[in-house]
Formats: structure tokens, C-alpha cells, sequence
């Protein structure tokens, strides 16, 4: 059974223990004494920490879409230029930031309420009380991790509030949170079950080696520049994934991805190691449901009963992406023979580029049926979606890349009819095998100071996958192409996954990158009706690479201050 299925069939909306973290009085507080009765309540009370992660206002939508959906793969797609994280165009009072500030601390709360309470609950087995306790200790040390990464400096409380003015706390510099986080994970690592023992959805061993390995590589690079020790830590936590053979990259790229639609658990491959699960689409009684596809999806007007799959389109991407897959030799120089409108580029190679770039949207034909769409390419019949020549221009003059939305989350997999119109049950990866091997190429070229046979084993394992016949890459390459070569791979694999933003970040790539993509604004492969993306790229400032502290949080917290960037 999927877990975020008995989260929602409890139907516990109530966050036990919970309060929002700095508010001044406590919410839908349940006393201890009054519950942990038996195992199933305990279990219940350390779903309301899962539930917080699954919420639309963190990985439901805010987090994928928001706050990490648009960098310099892929950019905002519409010209209407509002107020908003995508934007690079907040503020101090963004109601979007409050949200995912306010729901993580929810977690962590939860988090604190369970570990403070669960030994308390009578007759419960506790080798089975361990494994809980290793769950909730490592999802508290997760949402620790994605505050102080987004925020940098911030409160850190592993008690519950115990009475309403509770509330004073002040920031702990964010190298001291991730030293925490690090060291309740590897605590964590030897309570919790093997992946072929949790229910899926579950946090495993699996799952805590691989993201500790990510933390380990936060704290090896900007702004902490941790350096060799740091990344030491990183390759030894994302070997640990696989010391037991227990995964492997699954052959069919997309395949991931249409289990993510379509619900299905891989257990041949568990490449997917770890995702946010979602249930229904709350036209019946589950509330369980997240908006993956909906708003990082591919253009579809059709809210009908029978449609594929009704999208916003939300996030196209840039020709930084679409130039990325045009590089099969991983010099970082996109390849001879891929200019625009070549047969290279409609009959591409690496199987990757038309997922996760879609190759076609949803349009309305005249009779008003939906039907895929393809684009285009130079020198190919410019038709519209009724099979018209037009007669003016019968040929397609240009290519238009950065029209195609992000395609990895393809609605018309979803097993769950009708379609609603806004909300999913696709579930969000969070961390992937393929992602474990791209950290283990990093690792070891940051820590040999050029690539060894092992960063070329990991890295080689991952372009043979999705790129027929590539040539390998060898020990030798130097440091810096196989450094670059590792950027490069982890935008073709990982693009639209919420990972690319804070790789740059940590690289101090972000700013130099989001410059490009404005350069690129004015290259002729770019749509001149996608040129409002220019201001998105120019916003990135280095404030952008933060998110302010809620000014609702600094007017409560009398020791809290706001961030230097936002100052």
C-alpha cells in the first residue's frame, strides 16, 4: 500500500502537536496523554510529519514549481510577468514563501511531538518503534536541510513549543544547521528498514545514504566551501545507496516517469529511490493530491471528461537546455551537424531530449477535438492543427525551441478518470539512482582532482542509458572538462527534477548561468514572443538566490533576523 494512501485514508487533517513554529498559540495541540494508546496511533502521528513534505504548498506545487522550476533550463512561460518566486520578483511578504517556511517547521513540529511522545505507547514493538524513530528524526533533518538551503540561516528547535510565548528563537548560521542535519541522518541511517522491506514511499536506507551524500555536497561547496572533506563524506554516503546491489538504472528512461503518472512501484530496478507521493485528484474523498503535470506539464486547454490532461504549461525550456542535448561528446561545445534544422536535431539520439523537452503540445482543432500537436522544424510544412498549409509562409522558417514545455510529466498516463482539471496524482522524485551516480562522478573528481575509473564508470552508466552507441568517457579527461562534463550531464538527466537551482547555486554557477540565458534572449532560435524571458534571467540577482524570511515570522520571533541578502 502506498503510504501517502494511509495518510490520506485516515483522513487526519490535524497536525498533531502541531503549531505553526513561531506563532504564539498552539493549533490543533493533541496531549500525549490522550493519544500514542497503541502502535496505530503512534503510526498515525508519524504520518502528519510525512504529510507536511507531501503538501501542495512544498512538494505538491510550491517547491517544483515555484521555487525551483525555473533556472536556467527552463524559464516562466508567460508574459503577463507577475509577482512571484519564478519571477525572481518577491518580496519580503510573498504569501508562497510563507507557505513553505510555515509547512516545513509544521514537520519539523510534528517531527519533535513524535520523538518526544512515541516511547510512551504501551506494548509496542520496539524494533518497530526504532524504525519509526529513524523516519521522523531524518524527515526532521530533511526539512532542515531544504530551509537552510533556501534560507541559509534559521531557527533550529528539536523540542516542541511547551507554551505560547515559546516563540523567541534566533537563526543558527546555516553551516551549523547542515552539521546537524548530517549528523541526525547518519543516526537515522541505522534506524530505519531497507528499501525492500519499507512500503513504498517509506524513507530507507536507501534513501538516507543518498541524500546525505546531496547535504555532504551542500556543505563541500558555495557558501560553506567545505571543500575535500566535504565531498570525502559525499562519495562514501553515495556509495553506501547501492553496497548491496539493490539498484540499478532503469533501461527505459521514460518508464520512470510514466510510473510517477501511473502510480506503479518499480521494485526490478528502484532506480527511484525516494519520491513525494500523491493520491487521487479530490473528486472523491482523498485530499492526497498534488498539481505535478498541471503546472509543470505540457499545454493543454482541454478540461473535459475525457481529456489527457488538462495543463497550464507553465515551464518551457531555455536553448541553454536545448543546446545541452546537442553535445554528445560532453566537450561542452554543442556538436557539428546539430545546426537548426538539421536532421540531427529532428532525429535526435539521446532519447532524453524529447521527455523531458515535449515535441508536441495539445491544441484545439476546428471541429473542437484536442489532438497532439507536433512542433516543428525549419524547412518542414508549415501546417496548422486542421492539417491547413498556410498558405503565406508554407514552410516553417525557424525552429522554435523554447515554445516546448517541460515534458517529464505527462498527464495522459494518469490512471486515475476523469482527469480533474487541476489536481494529480503524479508523484515527485526526490531522489533517484541515476542522481546517486552523477554524485559519485562528482565526488571523485573533486576528491582525485581529476576523474578516476570509477567517476567514468558512474558517469559513462548514465549517457549509455539514454545516448545509443556514445563513446565513453576516460580517465583522460581532464579535471575541469569532467567537472564541467558533470554540470552538464546532471541539466541533460535531472532537468525539471528541483535539483538544478541549488546545483548552481552550490557550484556559485547561478548568477554567470541566468546571465546566459538572457544572452540567449537575443539569439535567433528564440521565439520573439518568448523574449519577456529576459527579464526573469535579469532579475537573478544575488538576493534571488535566497528567500527572505516571512516578515509574519520576524514580527513573532523577537530574536530572529532576516537573512544578509535581504537586508
Amino acid at each position: 500500500m502506498k503510504f501517502n494512501k494511509i495518510i490520506t485514508a485516515l483522513a487526519f487533517s490535524l497536525a498533531l502537536g502541531s503549531c505553526d513554529f513561531l506563532d504564539t498559540v498552539p493549533q490543533d495541540f493533541v496531549a500525549p496523554e490522550n493519544f500514542f494508546k497503541n502502535a496505530d496511533e503512534a503510526f498515525m502521528s508519524l504520518t502528519t510529519v510525512y504529510n507536511r513534505l507531501t503538501r501542495q504548498e512544498v512538494y505538491g506545487n510550491v517547491y517544483p514549481l515555484m521555487v525551483t522550476g525555473t533556472d536556467d533550463l527552463g524559464y516562466y512561460d508567460r508574459n503577463t510577468l507577475p509577482v512571484g518566486i519564478y519571477n525572481n520578483n518577491y518580496s519580503t511578504s510573498d504569501p508562497d514563501v510563507l507557505k513553505l517556511w510555515k509547512f516545513l517547521y509544521e514537520g519539523i513540529s510534528n517531527a519533535n511531538f513524535f520523538l518526544e511522545n512515541v516511547d510512551k505507547t504501551p506494548d509496542m514493538d520496539e524494533s518497530v518503534k526504532t524504525i519509526y524513530k529513524g523516519e521522523a528524526k531524518f524527515l526532521r533533518a530533511y526539512c532542515y536541510f531544504l530551509l537552510a538551503q533556501c534560507w541559509g540561516n534559521v531557527p533550529y528547535r528539536t523540542n516542541t513549543q511547551n507554551t505560547p510565548t515559546d516563540v523567541d528563537l534566533a537563526n543558527m548560521p546555516q553551516k551549523e544547521v547542515l552539521e546537524n542535519v548530517v549528523a541526525e541522518m547518519e543516526e537515522a541511517e541505522g534506524m530505519v528498514g531497507e528499501i525492500d522491506a519499507v512500503p513504498a514511499g517509506r524513507v530507507s536506507k536507501s534513501a538516507v545514504r543518498g541524500i546525505l551524500a546531496r547535504v555532504y555536497l551542500k556543505l563541500a561547496g558555495w557558501p560553506i566551501n567545505g571543500g575535500k572533506p566535504m565531498y570525502e563524506k559525499a562519495n562514501y554516503w553515495a556509495k553506501q545507496v547501492n553496497k548491496d546491489s539493490k539498484h540499478q538504472l532503469n533501461p527505459d528512461y521514460k518508464q520512470i516517469f510514466i510510473n510517477y503518472a501511473s502510480d506503479v512501484v518499480d521494485d526490478t530496478y528502484r532506480e527511484s529511490i525516494w519520491e513525494a507521493e500523491f493520491k487521487g485528484n479530490r473528486q472523491d474523498a482523498h485530499q492526497g493530491s498534488g498539481r505535478i503535470g498541471n503546472t509543470i506539464g505540457i499545454s493543454n486547454g482541454d478540461s473535459s471528461l475525457g481529456s489527457d490532461g488538462y495543463s497550464y504549461g507553465f515551464i518551457s525550456c531555455t536553448l541553454n537546455l536545448w543546446d545541452l542535448y546537442n553535445d554528445l561528446d560532453g566537450d561542452g561545445i554543442v556538436d557539428e551537424g546539430f545546426e537548426e534544422g538539421s536532421m540531427n536535431e529532428r532525429e535526435h539520439p539521446d532519447v532524453r531530449r524529447d521527455w523531458n523537452i515535449a515535441p508536441y503540445r495539445f491544441a484545439k482543432q476546428s471541429n473542437g477535438d484536442y489532438v497532439k500537436f507536433a512542433w516543428g522544424y525549419k524547412g518542414m510544412p508549415n501546417v496548422d492543427v486542421n492539417g491547413k498549409v498556410n498558405e503565406k509562409n508554407p514552410t516553417i522558417a525557424a525552429t522554435q525551441y523554447v515554445q516546448r514545455n517541460a515534458g517529464k510529466y505527462r498527464r495522459e498516463y494518469e490512471k486515475v478518470l476523469p482527469r480533474d482539471k487541476n489536481q494529480t496524482p503524479t508523484n515527485y522524485p526526490l531522489l533517484r539512482y541515476a542522481d546517486v551516480l552523477l554524485m559519485i562522478a562528482e565526488s571523485e573528481n573533486e576528491i582525485n582532482n581529476g576523474p578516476t575509473q570509477a567517476a567514468c564508470d558512474a558517469i559513462n552508466a548514465v549517457r549509455e542509458r539514454s545516448i545509443p552507441n556514445v563513446a565513453k568517457i576516460t580517465t583522460n579527461m581532464n579535471y575541469e572538462n569532467f567537472k564541467q562534463l558533470v554540470k552538464d550531464e546532471r541539466g541533460r538527466e535531472l532537468c525539471f527534477e528541483g535539483l538544478r537551482k541549488y546545483d548552481l547555486i552550490r557550484w556559485n554557477d547561478y548568477l554567470g548561468n541566468m546571465r546566459s540565458v538572457a544572452q540567449n534572449t537575443q539569439d535567433s532560435r528564440w521565439d520573439n514572443a518568448k523574449k519577456f524571458a529576459v527579464s526573469y534571467a535579469n532579475n537573478a540577482t544575488e538576493r534571488y538566490m535566497w528567500l527572505p524570511i516571512p516578515n509574519r515570522e520576524l514580527g513573532l520571533n523577537k530574536l530572529l533576523q532576516q537573512n544578509d541578502a535581504w537586508k
